[in-house]
């Protein structure tokens, strides 16, 4: 080789090795700076941590499936795996690419899918949409299926979304923001996996006094479209079980018959199913105010009635598998032991309406890992 060749060849390494250097800083900042929600950006960190085709239920949709729903007292009561892949106030746009994430890692008996992201009115889609659109897309690993995502979730000004930089780089003057995302990784990190997969207790109840919000929320011409979207990306991916399901509220819906008639057509029409819990409260033995953190969630007491409810539900209705690896099997025996030390607290903190939203990261459990 001769001086010019071996200078040239010099230049090309040192070039590449630049912008390697460049990207590997480039992705640490994005993955340090982009914090908006550090708790829910876990939950959905954590799903990735979950062993592949380990999980026989996969739910997806917003913040009811971690409220409502406890996946480890579910494999307590029923011995079969399940994950919440959820984001306060999820959009209906939003579920195919919970969808996509999920069966990218995962082959459950049946998906779950929590029907309140498809009746958003315009305006709650505009108030709520923005900030949950944010925190899935911005938590998501970088790869087509983000970028297909951005695609379907985002109308325009799309350039943050690809760069996150552009919006969280002064982040860095939230020290105390940053390192509360980085200690949750770390703790996940450490456990290999998320103790309640996840779980989220809101220490409140109703009273009598509580005025209980009438929305006019209904299956408009975007909201079936997103429904429609859905079921045939399900149908195109093969995906032969589907329930769609209304967990419970309190809320009231003006035409609320005609609404859920609506919706269940349109699931029927792709021969999936619906489930209607609102409408089966008594049978869940749920009681309207002190098993209601408000009138969107139940609160700790909710979810210890709603869980087994929905848990003999999927077993009844769909194969689900109960035999699972050891490895599994120790995990859950692991996550369900830190549930049943978490659940008292819960219950006391609710009792006493401290207000307080505790999960596994809350500092109160930091004995029971």
């Amino acid at each position: 080789m001769n001086p010019k060749q071996h200078a040239k060849r010099n230049t090309v390494v040192r070039v590449i090795a630049f912008l390697l250097i460049v990207a590997l800083v480039y992705g640490a900042l994005t993955r340090l700076l982009t914090v908006n929600n550090a708790t829910e950006q876990q939950y959905i960190r954590s799903f990735y941590l979950e062993p592949k085709n380990s999980l026989d239920v996969m739910i997806l949709g917003a913040s009811e499936t971690f409220t409502d729903y406890c996946a480890p007292l579910a494999w307590q009561h029923a011995g079969f795996t399940s994950y919440p892949l959820a984001v306060s106030a999820a959009q209906g746009t939003m579920y195919p690419s919970m969808l996509r994430e999920a069966a990218k890692r995962q082959s459950p008996a049946v998906y779950v899918v929590e029907v309140n992201g498809f009746l958003y009115t315009e305006d709650e889609r505009k108030e709520l949409g923005k900030a949950a659109t944010r925190e899935w897309l911005d938590t998501l690993p970088l790869s087509c299926s983000k970028v297909q995502a951005i695609g379907e979730c985002v109308q325009d000004k799309r350039l943050s979304y690809y760069v996150p930089l552009l919006k969280y780089h002064d982040n860095w003057r939230k020290p105390d923001l940053i390192r509360n995302s980085l200690s949750l990784q770390q703790q996940a990190r450490d456990a290999g996996y998320s103790y309640t997969k996840p779980f989220l207790s809101i220490s409140m109840f109703l009273t009598e006094t509580d005025e209980i919000p009438v929305r006019q929320q209904s299956l408009d011409d975007f909201n079936e479209q997103s429904l429609r979207t859905f079921c045939e990306m399900a149908k195109a991916q093969g995906i032969k079980n589907v329930l769609f399901a209304r967990f419970p509220h309190r809320t009231v819906i003006e035409n609320y018959d005609a609404v859920f008639a609506e919706l269940e057509a349109v699931v029927h029409e792709y021969g999936y199913d619906f489930a209607n819990f609102d409408t089966q409260m008594d049978a869940i033995g749920l009681d309207p105010l002190n098993d209601f953190a408000n009138a969107e969630h139940l609160n700790i007491f909710g979810a210890e009635k709603f869980t087994p409810y929905l848990a003999d539900y999927l077993a009844q209705h769909y194969d689900l598998n109960t035999a699972h690896s050891q490895a599994v099997t120790d995990e859950w025996t692991r996550c369900a032991a830190f549930t049943q030390q978490m659940l008292p607290v819960c219950e006391d903190n609710t009792r006493r309406y401290t207000s307080e939203k505790l999960d596994e990261f809350s500092p109160v459990f930091a004995d029971c890992r």
